[in-house]
């Protein structure tokens, strides 16, 4: 095996607005490397079998590139008749940015990202659809070292033993389906930092022109730039990868380019205000009081409102935004009545309304997540918000909590993390501490 990626960490949040310039705010990246995409409907004209637009946290909305010279999708392929009528052939782009390292030491290097559709089988067939997002991470390694890579979304880090080509070959492909919120790792999407939108003949507006490597925006991190840093297995010596210091950034181990090519089409149609609810929780008291938490990500100037019959007063109760897509709010209710689910709404100008059901559950905490290797005893104990009725908390894959507690016996193998799920619906997970 030629690399091992070691950790991911997490660098600092920066959320952008399409034609706005970017504001740090203070945290850290998103945990999954990147924010949450809302995926359409399918596209009934023609009935591709594809989502119709992809929309990312900022509002940025796509829809499928075909244009001959501002896009990368693979050209139809003559005779097949879904090619034919989808207008691409084995992989279209909803959008797509690239960037490429080389140096004289002997390091070349190649980070690719996109929103893509393609099939299982390659060949386009209906029936046959995958759509994914990537994130690809491709390097000819020339010396053992420990290599961290930062991009866009994160950063990794790699223990290459066996240097030599492709020595990092790391891929995140993770598929997604119509109508859903997907969490890949690409998000938000990459675009050009200025010049924008460019536009056809036809009036077709893009992020970007893949010919022309240029700088970008959009990282949730701050990180608009591809960078490679090395130093040996012993974890402090530089190494030179960069022994001329081509990107004139001072400094041989390290290496990074700015610029990228991009593609994508703004979507032409209406597309709705980007919504991801993230959590509609309840605590209940012994007694009758309550409140509905509302946890919500939107565009950061959108209108966005939570309702619920019968008990959230009087119709739809606007949340409060901090003004960079973080929305919240926790209202007083007559906890005797709760709603099943809320209705949580967002709109924003120049787009359509958007609006998700979700199912109101209660908040699961778990308070300790311990295993004693000596005596291979696995200890959980968590509680629910719902104080007035303490449903039922299960360990996924061990058992029932009693009292919000539970050890469990001749764990010889236990897992890294534990989940907890509650009778109410509310769901908590944990890495496990371990203790001897």
């Amino acid at each position: 095996m030629k690399s091992r990626r070691t950790i991911f960490l997490p660098l600092v949040l920066l959320p952008f607005s399409f034609f706005q310039t970017a504001q740090a705010i203070t945290g850290g990246c998103p945990i999954e490397g990147a924010t949450p995409m809302n995926i359409g409907p399918l596209n009934n004209s023609p009935d591709s079998g594809f989502p119709l637009y992809v929309q990312d946290s900022t509002g940025l909305t796509v829809e499928i590139c075909l244009h001959p010279t501002l896009c990368i999708s693979d050209p139809v392929i003559p005779g097949n008749a879904f090619s034919e009528l989808i207008g691409f052939g084995a992989e279209g782009f909803w959008a797509a940015a690239d960037a490429i390292i080389t140096t004289t030491a002997g390091i070349d290097a190649h980070l690719i990202s996109g929103v893509e559709a393609a099939f299982v089988a390659e060949t386009p067939a209906a029936g046959q659809q995958f759509p994914f997002t990537r994130l690809r991470i491709r390097i000819d390694v020339p010396q053992a070292g420990i290599y961290t890579v930062t991009h866009p979304w994160g950063q990794e880090v790699y223990t290459i033993d066996t240097p030599g080509v492709r020595a990092v070959n790391d891929s995140f492909d993770i598929e997604f389906a119509a109508n859903s919120v997907h969490q890949g790792r690409i998000a938000p999407i990459l675009r050009w930092d200025a010049g924008l939108p460019i536009t056809d003949a036809q009036g077709g507006q893009y992020i970007g022109d893949p010919a022309i490597p240029h700088a970008v925006t959009g990282s949730p991190c701050g990180t608009n730039f591809f960078r490679i840093e090395a130093v040996d297995l012993d974890g402090v010596t530089p190494l030179a990868i960069d022994p001329g210091d081509s990107d004139g950034i001072g400094g041989t181990s390290s290496v990074q380019t700015n610029l990228f090519n991009v593609s994508g089409k703004l979507f032409s149609g209406n597309a709705p205000a980007p919504l991801v609810v993230d959590r509609t929780s309840y605590t209940r008291e012994i007694g009758d009081e309550g409140q509905v938490n509302a946890f919500v990500t939107s565009a950061p100037l959108a209108e966005v409102t939570v309702r619920g019959e019968p008990n959230l007063p009087p119709d739809d109760v606007p949340l409060d935004g901090n003004g960079q897509g973080l929305f919240f709010k926790s209202i007083p209710v007559d906890a005797s009545v709760l709603p099943d689910s809320v209705e949580v709404s967002a709109k924003n100008s120049g787009n359509a309304n958007a609006s998700h059901i979700n199912l109101l559950t209660d908040a699961v905490n778990i308070t300790k997540a311990e295993y004693n290797v000596t005596s291979q005893t696995l200890t959980i104990q968590a509680n629910s918000s719902d104080k007035a009725t303490s449903p039922v908390l299960t360990v996924f894959g061990f058992g029932d909590l009693t009292n919000g507690s539970g050890t469990f016996s001749n764990v010889t193998a236990p897992p890294a993390k534990v989940t907890v799920t509650s009778a109410k619906g509310g769901t908590d997970s944990e890495d496990i501490t371990i203790v001897r």
